[in-house]
């Protein structure tokens, strides 16, 4: 599978093209550039950090197998994080979901600012708990726009769907996302 994406970044084309003639200082370097972005996009789907840093090492093997599929005119982060996406998913049909122990939960103090509440550890992991319940198109749209800050055009592209696709699933996955944390709401 390719992907054809309009607008890439020309440091990331003479990078891969680069790699794709053999030079690893090359894809060292993409690697370098794009380790942590994809981990932190990675996070949500996986809702573990260390599952989380096992899919993005992942996909980093399969960017070094896939390399020469990725077309001129594509933009790398793009395709790196479909091929993450995809093994996350994989990963997660092959494993049982932990169970959630409510014991280990911490309940936030009410003498909080809302900035305060939203910044804290446990808003984060609930955050990421109710993205990695939503069902995998609401994940995509709302990790590409809220995290990676994708335009709507940009996430039309990259999943192959149109803007008022894109539009309407990120409307249903905030109202999810709304249910999910009412209680930090």
């Amino acid at each position: 599978m390719t992907f054809s994406i309009v607008n890439s970044d020309s440091t990331d084309v003479n990078l891969v093209q680069a790699a794709k003639q053999g030079d690893r200082t090359a894809l060292i370097e993409l690697i370098n550039l794009y380790q942590n972005r994809l981990y932190r996009a990675l996070l949500p789907v996986t809702n573990n950090s260390e599952e989380a840093l096992d899919v993005t090492q992942e996909t980093f093997v399969q960017v070094f197998r896939k390399l020469n599929s990725l077309q001129e005119d594509a933009h790398f982060f793009t395709w790196i994080y479909r091929i993450g996406f995809n093994i996350a998913r994989t990963r997660q049909r092959r494993q049982r979901p932990d169970p959630i122990d409510p014991s280990q939960m911490m309940i936030p103090s009410t003498e909080q600012s809302a900035e305060q509440r939203y910044e804290s550890r446990e808003f984060q992991t609930a955050l990421r708990q109710a993205i990695a319940k939503l069902p995998e198109d609401h994940q995509q749209v709302i990790v590409f726009r809220e995290i990676e800050e994708l335009d709507y055009q940009q996430i039309a592209d990259v999943l192959n769907i149109s803007i008022g696709t894109v539009r309407s699933r990120l409307h249903r996955a905030r109202a999810q996302l709304r249910e999910l944390l009412s209680e930090w709401l």
